[in-house]
């Protein structure tokens, strides 16, 4: 399978540089057919079982190779292929002539060119830290990316630099650009770059899927050259020392509001030290270059915890609950920097506000709701009759469950999981679905319940003549502009005298 940065890199050429099929193929070294595969899909895919990583055959002797250069970086291919050949390495000399292309360092000084970019051709993205000031145990993190062209100037503040902050920071500043630079540089960061080794480089896989959605092309500066990341440096250094000093804050969104002014006010404003421009200004030149935004990515952070018999869920040092019933049970967990959601299949059963501060445990009462009602030994029967309960479909559906082969007990635990997520109501009416079709087993209760949520989902109600939009009061409609109309219109055969009541009185 290509690996997702060429198949990114394919996306970019086809759909922004507009090379055609046989172009890509032959400048990427992959087969035409490869080339249209990814197309077909428009995405990256990712080899899920290998995790997108290849290891070579001279992968294990890197260190060595490295620790050879170091003591002579003159030493031939041939001289380090026999030393390698000692510590078990039975691969040739092509491969190691190829590493050594990459990683060997120059002998000779390096020189500097003065980087210039078109209008909307590069962008340059950086994390800037700034201590834990909010004594949460978590430090802010400060989000830059700055327009390599025009130097205007984005920034936000987090209290994470995973990989979801960092991609939800790039959403906003996208949106903030009304656009996506064809190229975004980073500094090595570890949520891009996976593996480096000289100038061969391997992003994560995860973020190839993202530049793959956006259509730009990815590039990592190469280590200890300030002169490649220049533009995002001096960005993080400005904020450092001209917005951070002397700011008073309670909270996050208090601090970024206050940087969102300063952006607008001031830092966008202002003449550039090295461009002699405003940005803003130069920016309006740069913005139509831009690619158009693409759909807006998911940048939730998703987990798969399985409930403890405290029925809570670890998540980022914190705990935070979910019914009783559901206990044991892997559930979904979607988060954001707001909030923590919990689903079961597609069906949303606990909300909380998020926590920054580690070490809590968040829970709401009506989670540990009819569990102080049960009597030890007791729980079985009142299942029982908590679901005979629900109407006709659910009580003769209990009398076929001791002719199962599964547990009653745990059929009986299943159903009222059921009840505790998609409601009586609906499990009543699934019941009685699944008994006109022979089937029992709370699993394909669950399945037909899940199927009918995502089916809805996707198949809105259409409206009805009832809906209250269908019932606003309607606008008065004045109709003398159509009396213009039908004077102006060529007069049929009879009609000469009432045409144009002018020409009339002219004849006379």
């Amino acid at each position: 399978m290509i690996d997702p940065a060429t198949q990114s890199k394919v996306l970019h050429l086809f759909f922004v540089e507009k090379l055609p099929q046989r172009a890509i193929a032959c400048r990427l070294g992959v087969g035409r057919e490869a080339v249209g595969a990814i197309l077909s899909r428009r995405a990256v895919q990712v080899d899920r079982s290998e995790g997108g990583k290849r290891i070579s055959i001279l992968t294990p002797h890197y260190p060595q190779i490295d620790r050879l250069l170091r003591e002579e970086p003159a030493r031939s291919a041939v001289n380090i292929l026999q030393r390698l050949r000692g510590a078990g390495y039975t691969g040739g000399l092509t491969i190691l002539k190829d590493y050594l292309t990459a990683c060997r360092p120059s002998s000779y000084p390096a020189a500097y060119l003065t980087l210039e970019f078109l209008p909307g051709q590069a962008a340059q993205a950086d994390w800037g830290e700034f201590g834990d000031v909010f004594g949460l145990g978590r430090k802010v993190h400060c989000f830059v990316m700055v327009m390599c062209h025009s130097r205007l100037l984005y920034l936000e503040f987090t209290l994470s630099a995973n990989f979801e902050s960092f991609i939800c920071c790039h959403e906003n500043a996208f949106a903030f650009f009304g656009g996506v630079p064809r190229e975004v540089w980073y500094d090595n960061l570890a949520t891009a770059v996976a593996e480096r080794r000289g100038r061969l480089v391997r992003f994560q896989p995860r973020f190839s899927v993202y530049t793959g959605h956006h259509r730009f092309n990815p590039v990592a500066c190469n280590p200890a050259s300030g002169n490649e990341k220049g533009r995002v440096e001096d960005g993080v250094r400005y904020v450092r020392h001209n917005f951070w000093p002397g700011r008073t804050f309670a909270e996050l969104d208090e601090l970024n509001a206050q940087a969102r002014d300063w952006r607008d006010q001031f830092a966008n404003r202002r003449t550039h030290a090295s461009t002699r421009k405003v940005p803003q200004l130069a920016f309006d030149e740069e913005k139509s270059a831009l690619l158009p935004l693409q759909e807006p990515f998911d940048t939730d952070e998703v987990r798969s915890p399985k409930a403890s018999h405290l029925f809570r869920i670890d998540f980022d040092g914190n705990e935070y609950s979910v019914p009783w019933r559901l206990s044991g049970r892997i559930v979904t967990l979607r988060a954001n920097e707001a909030c923590v959601r919990v689903f079961v299949g597609n069906k949303r059963v606990a909300v909380h506000q998020r926590s920054w501060r580690k070490g809590k445990t968040i829970s709401r009462p009506e989670h540990e709701e009819g569990l102080l009602q049960q009597k030890p030994g007791a729980q079985q029967s009142a299942d029982l009759q908590a679901i005979k309960a629900l109407g006709p479909h659910a009580a003769r559906y209990v009398e076929l469950i001791p002719a199962q082969t599964t547990s009653m007990r745990s059929e009986l635990a299943r159903l009222m999981v059921l009840i505790t997520v998609y409601g009586a109501k609906a499990v009543e009416e699934m019941i009685g679905k699944a008994l006109a079709q022979g089937i029992v087993g709370a699993l394909h209760l669950e399945r037909l319940l899940m199927l009918e949520g995502s089916a809805a989902a996707k198949n809105p109600a259409p409206l009805s003549l009832a809906d209250p939009r269908l019932c606003a009061p309607r606008v008065p409609v004045d109709l003398k502009g159509y009396d213009s109309i039908l004077m102006e219109s060529e007069p049929g055969e009879g009609d000469k005298d009432h045409a144009d009541p002018d020409r009339k009185l002219k004849g006379d």
